[in-house]
């Protein structure tokens, strides 16, 4: 019997352990670590002097910080309306298709593998204000008054900046939503069919209450992945004008490599960490209670 408990706790030993060591130094350990130095004023140089919740209080009366948290949960609402119902039409679109079925599958991913700094140079380019395509597609067809100046123009640079990083994620929740749909049993929808439900009725009152768990976890993903966005405003506008077009992972960056401030930059880390396990929870008890 001792023989047998021994080998019951040799597979534990040798798989559980080492992920939970790695899992305890690079994500809990990481955590305490930037909640610690979010407390210090630190410049990775000399030694931490602790200030206490001194950045945090400041953040309730700083302009810039309030400018890209707007930003930010500006970006959640939005990627969350256009985003979960993006998805969960392409998905079924292509759920019901039958020829290219493949063709389309692969195009629709694409974006998805590209480099999200590739996908954002391509928009610069698009909407540069001198040779892009937008401005002079709009004086071909005799819009000349709604040419912008799109990447220096604090009205339109935020909505700007957002339109390639839906372009890109869109592709994701639709082989996401897919994928929970090829899931549904065929008898399922043959029996909605034979009962005369339109293609739209099988849609709104069949596929959408059965996706409810795969369309939670793509709202968790959209916000995870908006708290950290990056790459498309940094290199589209280097968040400017200003912070106009700034998210929290900007600014953190911004705080922490080129002003050298880590204590502040770990104050803003905590903040998206905040932000984005608040809105996981709130989207997932309104789901549980529409269920």
């Amino acid at each position: 019997m001792r023989v047998a408990k021994k080998k019951r706790w040799i597979p534990f030993v040798v798989f559980v352990v080492p992920a939970l060591l790695v899992y305890t130094y690079f994500i809990i350990y990481s955590i305490g670590n930037t909640g610690y130095y979010s407390l210090t004023q630190w410049n990775a140089i000399s030694e931490p002097k602790y200030v206490g919740m001194k950045y945090y209080m400041d953040f309730l009366k700083d302009k810039d910080f309030h400018m890209v948290l707007r930003n930010s949960l500006l970006n959640v609402v939005i990627s969350l309306i256009v985003q979960v119902p993006a998805g969960l039409i392409g998905g079924y679109l292509l759920y019901r298709t039958r020829r290219f079925y493949k063709l389309y599958r692969f195009l629709i991913f694409i974006p998805v593998v590209l480099s999200a700094s590739a996908v954002a140079l391509l928009f610069t380019l698009i909407f540069h204000a001198e040779f892009g395509p937008v401005n002079a597609l709009l004086d071909w067809a005799g819009l000349s008054h709604l040419t912008h100046s799109w990447l220096s123009d604090v009205k339109v640079v935020f909505y700007v900046v957002m339109i390639p990083m839906t372009y890109q994620y869109i592709g994701l929740y639709v082989i996401i939503q897919l994928s929970g749909m090829q899931s549904i049993s065929e008898d399922v929808i043959e029996s909605a069919t034979i009962d005369g439900a339109s293609s739209f009725r099988i849609f709104w009152n069949v596929v959408v209450p059965m996706q409810k768990g795969v369309t939670m976890m793509c709202s968790v993903l959209i916000i995870s992945g908006c708290f950290k966005a990056f790459e498309h405003s940094y290199i589209m506008t280097w968040g400017g004008p200003g912070y106009s077009s700034s998210f929290l992972g900007v600014y953190m960056y911004m705080e922490t490599f080129v002003k050298g401030n880590y204590g502040k930059g770990s104050a803003i880390a905590m903040i998206i960490l905040v932000g984005t396990l608040a809105c996981t929870m709130a989207v997932q008890r309104i789901f549980r209670e529409e269920e």
